[in-house]
This record gives C-alpha cells, sequence and structure tokens, in this order.
C-alpha cells in the first residue's frame, strides 16, 4: 500500500463499521492455524492463509471471486492428502473426492459445496480427453461468483436449457504442476516429503474429527455473526497494489476475512502473499521455454550494459548449467534465439561495438517491458550471473 500499512487501513475502516473484532474468543483464525500445524508440514508462509481459507469458506458468498488452493508436490507421499483430509474437517460443507465426470461436478456445485478434489494431475495431459477438458472448463468458471455452465436437460417430451451454479471454493492436490489456466485461479502451495526431524501428531479419523468438530462449530458461529461484517470489508477493501491483477483479486477475500478476524495479523498476511506469490511467478516462468529463457536473458545480461551481441548473449546462455540451452547444441541459433524472444517484443538488430564496427545484438531497454510483465520482481544481484559477466567483459558502446 502506499501512505499507510495494510493493517492500518483495514483497522481504520473497521473501527468506524464497529466491525472489528477483539480478544481471544473472537479469533477463529489461531484455532484453526494451530489445528492445521498439528497434522501438516507446510511452508511457514502458508498456514496463516490456509487457515483464513478455511474460514473463508463459511463465508463465500460474501465475495466476487474466491481462490483456489493448489497443493502441489515434485512426488507422491508429501502430504497433499492429509491436508485436504484436514480442510474437510475445516471447510463449510466439504465434498472430498478423487475423481469425477463433467456432469456429476456441475450437479455436485449446486449444493454448494468446498470441493477438495485429489489427484488433479490427470487433468494436465498434453492430450487431454473430451471429458478432462470438460472438468478443466468447468473449474476455471467456477471461481467467480453467479458463474454456470449451461446444459441441455429432458423435460416430458421437450428439452429444456438449464444454468447450473459452479461458484464455489476449492482445493487440488497434484503430482506436479496443474494445468495453466486452472493454477493461474489458484494460491499454489509446494510441498515436500518432512524431514526426521519434522513430526505431526498421529492423524487418526475418528479422533481428530471430534477435536476438530468444536474448532469447526466456532467457526461457523463466528461466520453467521460476522458475514456483513466481511462483506463490509471486502467490498470496502483498497486495492492490493503489492500484488498483480489477478493474484490481488484472489487474495482479497483473506485479506477481508483477517481484517475482520484478526487486524493485528495484516502486515504478516501481506508478507505470505508476496511470498507465496512470488514462488508462483517463479514456477510459471520455469514451466515455460519461452518464459524461462526470458528469465536467464536477465539473468546473464551484464550489469549496466545498454546492449549485448547476439553471439555473447548465445554463450552466455550456454554456460549456464542448470538451464536447457547447452543442451540444444548448434541448433540454438541465432535464428532461434530470435523466433522464441520475438513474442516478448526484442528484436536483434545492428549495434555498434568497440572500435566503430557494428554487429548483430540486442537492446537492454527492448527488454525491460517483458522483464517487467512476464517476470517475477528480482533483485541486482539475481538478475546477473559473475560467470557470464566475466565470459562476456567486451567494450559495448551506442
Amino acid at each position: 500500500m502506499s501512505d499507510q500499512s495494510v493493517a492500518e487501513d483495514f483497522k481504520e475502516v473497521l473501527a468506524e463499521s464497529g466491525h472489528m473484532d477483539s480478544g481471544a474468543d473472537s479469533d477463529p483464525i489461531g484455532k484453526t492455524e494451530s489445528f492445521i500445524r498439528r497434522f501438516c508440514i507446510l511452508p511457514e508462509a502458508a498456514y496463516l492463509p490456509l487457515a483464513l481459507w478455511a474460514v473463508a469458506t463459511h463465508v463465500s458468498d460474501a465475495f466476487g471471486a474466491f481462490p483456489y488452493i493448489a497443493l502441489t508436490s515434485p512426488v507422491k507421499r508429501c502430504g497433499k492428502t492429509r491436508v485436504l483430509e484436514v480442510l474437510g474437517l475445516l471447510c463449510a460443507n466439504p465434498q472430498f473426492i478423487t475423481t469425477v465426470s463433467p456432469a456429476s461436478l456441475f450437479r455436485l456445485m449446486e449444493e454448494s459445496p468446498t470441493l477438495l478434489l485429489d489427484e488433479v494431475e490427470a487433468l494436465r495431459n498434453s492430450k487431454p480427453s473430451e471429458s478432462a477438458q470438460a472438468i478443466l472448463a468447468i473449474l476455471n468458471a467456477g471461481h467467480r461468483t453467479g458463474a454456470t455452465v449451461t446444459r441441455c436437460e429432458p423435460a416430458g417430451q421437450d428439452w429444456k436449457v438449464r444454468h447450473f451454479r459452479v461458484y464455489g471454493p476449492k482445493a487440488f492436490a497434484a503430482i506436479g504442476r496443474l494445468p495453466d489456466t486452472l493454477a493461474d485461479r489458484c494460491i499454489c502451495i509446494p510441498m515436500q516429503r518432512k524431514t526426521a526431524s519434522q513430526t505431526v501428531t498421529r492423524f487418526l479419523f475418528a479422533r481428530t474429527r471430534a477435536e476438530a468438530e468444536p474448532i469447526r462449530n466456532a467457526i461457523g458461529s463466528w461466520a453467521q455473526s460476522r458475514l456483513d461484517a466481511v462483506r463490509e470489508s471486502y467490498e470496502s477493501m483498497k486495492d492490493l497494489e503489492f500484488l498483480e491483477d489477478r493474484e490481488a483479486d484472489l487474495w482479497m477475500p483473506l485479506f477481508a476475512v483477517c481484517g475482520v478476524a484478526v487486524p493485528g495479523r495484516m502486515d504478516e498476511l501481506k508478507k505470505y502473499a508476496r511470498s507465496l506469490c512470488g514462488a508462483k511467478a517463479a514456477d510459471d516462468s520455469e514451466d515455460s521455454q519461452a518464459l524461462k529463457l526470458l528469465a536467464d536473458v536477465r539473468r546473464v545480461w551484464p550489469a549496466g550494459k545498454p546492449h549485448m551481441l547476439t553471439e555473447s548473449l548465445l554463450r552466455a546462455l550456454q554456460v549456464l548449467s542448470d538451464s536447457p540451452w547447452a543442451d540444444m547444441g548448434a541448433g540454438f541459433t541465432p535464428r532461434k534465439l530470435a523466433t522464441m524472444l520475438r513474442p516478448f517484443g526484442p528484436a536483434p538488430r545492428q549495434v555498434r561495438v568497440h572500435g566503430g564496427a557494428t554487429a548483430k545484438g540486442y537492446l537492454r531497454a527492448e527488454f525491460e517491458s517483458a522483464f517487467s510483465s512476464y517476470l517475477p520482481t528480482a533483485d541486482a544481484e539475481s538478475e546477473t550471473c559473475e560467470t557470464t559477466r566475466r565470459n562476456t567483459r567486451e567494450e559495448m558502446d551506442l
């Protein structure tokens, strides 16, 4: 935010309306977060947002859009299903499923559940089935209030058009990444297997459900009494300027709930939102070869240099041990480089080098817009590669 912190903005709005909670008894967030911590190993930045999300499912009708949760891991047995099970004990009207057809999915959403879907990696297939495409389309639509899918159903001797409501909270677990369009609608939480030193409380379903019941009841009571306050908090919220547009849209419900329930933790939530969104943006760059190239160009560009020769840029990219460009060998040509960069705007042109000669190269100024639009913010150290700077120490003058 500009002049005030996120916490100060919300305290001011809520104090004026008389909706700000105080006291330990009015804090459903702390109890929910503590319960999640008992059974789940997550990145530290994920506990508070996940607790807020679970509470927000009980007031989801207060929002114009609701973020999905994506629990992803590189391999199995990283605790994703356990997190879904824990959420199922805390959320509003939970529905835990592993397989679903398009027809059953949009009919199920008519019941306004919190949908908890496991093994969603099946949707990310290079050649998805017609059913998978239909499921993905329904999920993509369902994060906005009022979203529907239209189907024809028999009505006597005729057919009747019916609109099925598909809006509602959803959480997914997947090995690897989700389809890009679905990930765009998610707060993404990367998970790893717990280490030998990390311990959690044993999850015995019957006992854990009994322990969760009073917490879930407390959440429900709080939600019923604070629905109007949360709605007002959401509708009067200033822009979350520290996040990109789509990410701000996703995080606004969590900030609205936090502002009513635990306004003293708003700046903490801001820090976690920036952390998780930054990691998500970095993953997006890694997942696309074109975005990976753009990120690596920024990484190897010599600090302060206005332009870089094509041959120097190719050499710098190919010495990066953690990137795919060396594996392309002779196929990574100036023409290939230009083709991959062209959609972002930069194009090779004649630049003047030391001694007055000219050669093909790229202007740093032409990359600035693409860096800003497509890549996560990077500090000066991460933008450059020391080894490459030593290998490309040319005197390049415009």
